[in-house]
């Protein structure tokens, strides 16, 4: 076994990923940081500090200490008043493991459990137990943001050719957004068809912070006469909102952040967009998120901010697709991280949305791009529910477009601008620039009656699906 203790400097900063480009240089959470999330979302007991001390336990398969302790909480879940982790102080292991442990502090999916120690003495006894695979530091989310006094109906929608692609048959898809809530009330949103999980972070539908309505319209404001568009329009998608940040804290844990996309999937959900990041890794999230992608679900998160080659979390991640912003040119975006894991890049800058209120507002930041990508997704695999997550995945990577009209991966682009259209159709790029777009109308074409045929895509294709074009064994 082996313990895994990180610098302090590595604790995740998850921060929401629209933040202002000058702040995101600064560390993470410096001047954003406020109270700490409800103790449910994994707050802070009295006396243990921010950044240490909170750590995540992985038990061994067959770890009957485990099962004894889950068996615990869940008995303790109706009776237990103090939502509070346990904290070990100046206690033996012997004694710390017979307090009573709290169903919240539980990853039941991983065989994890998170708990408090002073000294990493202290949590060397859990990991010498024989019951213990390892045990690793928690790590942090943080939100910062920023506005634009840009406004217009979003251009992104264009760009990652949204509107060429129909979105009748959205309905056999869910769409997850782990983020600060959503405005149900809001009048370019949805109001059927969606869902949520509520906990110890606050109602998902009586946001206050707009981060994750801003994030949800850009993936589905509904088609009407008034206000903006979103890449899947129609209003009739499947989305399930888990709420992990709060109204004053503007962070959590990626334990919490686990749980929250677990939420997603225990609800039916086949695309999951988080667009939040940071600079912490553990290997509890790496195996959960692998063993999400390797279930078919596909995941989405927001590359960074910080305009380093720094790597961002959950983005690097190899399950999961790391997204870098540009603007309406196609350039990528100054703030935008780079590295090896950067694997597409959508509309990030000045993207206009809807925030609580019942109002807009054009935001920048790679959360800003995530959701284009998470909405491509929707619509494209709407066309084929067949296929896998993987599949998906193959089909975006593949058709992105560069505005240089380059082929290939690179760090700042990843494969290239989300293209829907291509991706469904199975259309290579071609060199050709990206030039700044028209924005839409809010007027919709009416939509086709059944899925297109395989006699729609260009002859040259070879491929035996129907939709052709999608990146598997054939």
């Amino acid at each position: 076994m082996k313990v895994v203790f990180l610098n302090s400097s590595l604790l995740l900063s998850l921060f929401l990923l629209y933040a202002d480009v000058a702040a995101s240089r600064k560390t993470p959470g410096s001047e954003h940081v406020s109270e700490v999330v409800p103790v449910e979302q994994g707050g802070i007991p009295d006396g243990a500090t921010e950044d240490e001390g909170r750590y995540i336990v992985k038990y061994k398969k067959d770890s009957l200490e485990y099962l004894n302790r889950l068996k615990t909480a869940e008995a303790n879940e109706a009776d237990d008043g103090d939502r509070r982790l346990r904290k070990l102080t100046k206690r033996t292991l012997k004694q710390a493991k017979s307090s009573k442990a709290n169903i919240k502090n539980f990853l039941p999916k991983e065989k994890a459990e998170v708990i408090y120690a002073d000294t990493e003495e202290e949590a060397t006894e859990w990991e010498n137990h024989n019951d213990v695979e390892y045990i690793e530091r928690d790590t942090k989310v943080y939100m910062l943001q920023t506005f634009s006094d840009e406004g217009e109906i979003p251009y992104g929608i264009k760009q990652v050719q949204a509107l060429d692609v129909s979105d009748a048959f959205v309905s056999n898809q869910k769409v997850c957004v782990v983020d600060s809530g959503y405005d149900i009330n809001h009048p370019d949103l949805q109001k059927e068809f969606v869902t949520g999980t509520t906990g110890g972070a606050g109602n998902w539908d009586e946001p206050v912070d707009a981060h994750g309505t801003h994030c949800a319209g850009t993936i589905a404001a509904v088609g009407n006469d008034d206000g903006v568009l979103g890449v899947v329009r129609s209003g009739k998608m499947n989305l399930h909102i888990v709420r992990v940040f709060g109204d004053d804290g503007d962070w959590a844990w990626s334990s919490s952040l686990i749980q929250a996309v677990q939420a997603c999937v225990d609800a039916g959900s086949n695309i999951v967009s988080m667009s939040l990041g940071g600079g912490g890794y553990t290997s509890t999230e790496d195996t959960a998120y692998q063993t999400m992608l390797d279930n078919n679900v596909l995941l989405v998160a927001a590359a960074g901010n910080s305009g380093s080659a720094a790597y961002s979390y959950p983005a690097s991640y190899n399950a999961i697709m790391s997204v870098a912003a540009v603007d309406r040119f196609g350039n990528k975006a100054g703030f935008s991280q780079y590295n090896d894991q950067v694997e597409i890049a959508a509309p990030g800058v000045a993207v206009k949305s809807t925030i609580v209120g019942g109002d807009y507002d054009s935001w920048s930041g790679t959360s800003m791009a995530t959701p284009h990508v998470a909405g491509v997704a929707a619509l494209i695999w709407s066309h084929d529910p067949t296929k896998s997550a993987t599949e998906v995945r193959n089909a975006l990577t593949a058709t992105a477009r560069k505005r240089d009209g380059t082929i290939g991966r690179d760090d700042e682009y990843g494969h290239g601008i989300v293209q829907a259209a291509a991706a469904k159709l199975g259309t290579a790029p071609t060199k050709t620039t990206v030039s700044p777009t028209v924005s839409p109308s809010k007027s919709i074409t009416t939509l086709p009656s059944a899925p297109p045929t395989a006699s729609l895509s260009p002859s040259s294709l070879s491929c035996s699906d129907d939709p052709e074009g999608w990146y598997d064994s054939d």
